[in-house]
């Protein structure tokens, strides 16, 4: 009967223990549960903020690639205009590497007046110029017009004295409308060039030829 008793009391001291150390916990649950909310508030908010604007940087970097891509118009020479281009490459040597395959149809005009120029001061009608570039070497300036087909380089160092290569010059600069743009550039080192391109505000841009 005795150890039946104690057998209940020490049962009942057990759970009223349990008791005591649930609600214990759950004091401090409460009592720390604000801190957790507030913490935790503070995570998802700073985390929000960070991934939205990672976001948005990413998705503007994005729109505009695509806007770029989708404002490009590529074109295609018609029959006429390819059968006159190639007529006018043959007219020119090329140094090596140079690709003309995606210069406008304009600077294919243009090609026409540098050759005629320098048929003239060579005094042979069978004077190629040398095209030493076009759409092709990766020195040029960042927003180049070679990079848009808009502009080309012609040698001009091996043509004379410099008052020849001046009077060639004012001579291609005279036959050109106010469209282009001539260059004589490095004059006097071995880079000398003649560079001839569109001006900025008379083509498109986000057409490309091909």
């Amino acid at each position: 009967m005795f150890e039946m008793i104690g057998m209940l009391v020490v049962g009942l001291a057990v759970i009223a223990i349990a008791i005591a150390l649930l609600v214990l916990v759950i004091k401090v649950a409460l009592v720390l549960l604000p801190v957790a909310l507030f913490v935790g508030a503070i995570c998802l908010f700073g985390l929000f903020f960070c991934t939205d604007g990672s976001e948005n940087e990413t998705t503007t970097v994005y729109h505009n690639s695509i806007e770029q891509i989708e404002s490009q118009v590529f074109k295609t020479r018609n029959p006429a205009q390819q059968e006159f281009h190639e007529k006018i490459i043959s007219l020119t040597r090329q140094k090596w590497g140079v690709n003309l395959d995606p210069i406008r149809p304009e600077i294919d005009s243009a090609i026409a007046v540098v050759v005629q120029a320098y048929c003239n001061i060579a005094e042979n009608d069978n004077f190629k110029p040398l095209i030493t570039s076009a759409n092709d070497y990766e020195g040029h300036a960042a927003k180049s017009a070679h990079y848009t087909g808009a502009a080309i380089d012609f040698r001009i160092k091996d043509m004379g004295n410099l008052a020849n290569r001046k009077e060639l010059v004012k001579m291609i600069r005279d036959e050109l409308d106010d469209r282009f743009l001539v260059l004589h550039e490095d004059i006097g080192n071995l880079n000398e060039h003649l560079h001839i391109q569109l001006r900025k505000n008379s083509y498109n841009h986000n057409i490309v030829w091909r």
